[in-house]
């Protein structure tokens, strides 16, 4: 399976399947089955993730901290949880062995986790037990519904259904969620401009379709913002901002035509971050914006607050502070131990990093800085 989010490929998905073969589980890809006198194909959206030896040396793409647990993600349904600000981990079990990408607080013991096949996962008992919300079937549905009338709709949809290799599941991830303060009202963005609201926290979605300055259907990385001012950023240095009077994303204008991984409202500073270490920060709500010269090539994935400062971090393990006075960056720390996909900072002063090397954790000291 590929696409972690920063890759800006296009989303193609390799299925796995699963025959049960007289009896005997085995594990099959793409379309083609064997034959056999009884096969039973299981999806990997009904498919229970597995226990992973390997974990917590296992690949992981996302990571979130709040309140004392870390929670990483990653291919084939892991989540792994941690009580310890990332000094142990554990294995959860999730009813789905699809890849997830990212993983998300909306509240104290409230955490949801999306990825391929549109799939978003919810716990309400801070990630020790999930349930399945929603999945590509669904997605593919809401948009159906949404395109009835509109000729110019339904041939979009079909022709991106022509990329999938499941007749019914939309062929795109989700690759972030963002839910309000009261839990309830949320957006999740991914692939090929899919925008999806719920207002009853996530039991039930509505497909966005044409409510957003993106014609082009660049595919949606991103999510931050405080309830009354939502940003969502994508690829060709798409920034939008939620409407609320029009109930509809409209592009903010920024100064970079490259791929946006990652935005982050940090305090008043909003910061857009991405492709061959390119950041931007804006103070009035993304009408002005300042290139921050990080002195990177690599690209960025994280931003995360640490005091009074915000940390940058690259793929490649690098730490970087930056100076809004200068819009520049310093050398912080670097990371070992193979490419980071995400990073968050638990409660202890650790710096937790999803990595293709599994979860790694950095201990910074509050007076360092």
């Amino acid at each position: 399976m590929t696409t972690l989010r920063f890759y800006a490929v296009a989303f193609a998905r390799f299925r796995w399947q699963i025959a049960l073969l007289s009896g005997v589980a085995a594990l099959v890809v793409g379309p083609w089955v064997i034959a056999a006198q009884s096969v039973v194909l299981v999806d990997l959206i009904d498919a229970p993730s597995r226990i992973q030896n390997s974990q917590p040396h296992s690949m992981v793409s996302g990571v979130a901290s709040l309140e004392g647990r870390t929670i990483a993600v990653g291919p084939r349904g892991l989540i792994m949880l941690s009580e310890d600000s990332g000094r142990s981990w554990r294995q959860v079990s999730t009813p789905v062995s699809t890849d997830l990408v990212t993983v998300k607080f909306s509240g104290p013991n409230v955490v949801w986790a999306v990825g391929h096949d549109a799939v978003a996962l919810k716990s309400i008992d801070g990630g020790d037990t999930w349930k399945r919300l929603l999945d590509g079937r669904a997605v593919l549905r809401l948009l159906r519904e949404s395109a009835k009338g509109s000729d110019q709709l339904e041939a979009e949809i079909e022709r991106t259904m022509g990329q999938s290799a499941t007749a019914d599941v939309w062929p795109a991830p989700l690759l972030d969620i963002r839910f309000a303060a009261d839990g309830r009202t949320g957006f999740a963005v991914g692939g090929f401009g899919l925008i999806l609201h719920t207002t009853d926290g996530g039991e039930n979605w509505q497909a966005w379709k044409g409510k957003a300055d993106n014609e082009q259907r660049y595919h949606l990385y991103a999510l931050t913002g405080e309830d009354d001012a939502i940003f969502v950023a994508g690829e060709q240095g798409l920034v939008m901002r939620f409407d609320a009077q029009s109930q509809r994303f409209k592009r903010v204008t920024t100064p970079y035509n490259g791929s946006f991984f990652g935005i982050e409202q940090l305090g008043k500073k909003l910061v857009a971050f991405g492709l061959r270490g390119n950041a931007f920060v804006s103070e009035d709500a993304g009408l002005k914006w300042r290139k921050i010269e990080t002195e990177v090539d690599a690209n960025l994935v994280a931003a995360v607050a640490f005091d009074d400062t915000v940390l940058l971090v690259s793929q490649q393990g690098e730490v970087r502070r930056v100076d809004f006075k200068t819009a520049r960056t310093s050398a912080y720390d670097q990371a070992s131990g193979g490419e980071v996909y995400g990073a968050a900072m638990t409660q202890s002063h650790r710096l937790a990093l999803a990595r293709s090397s599994g979860v790694g954790v950095m201990a910074f000291s509050p007076q360092s800085n």
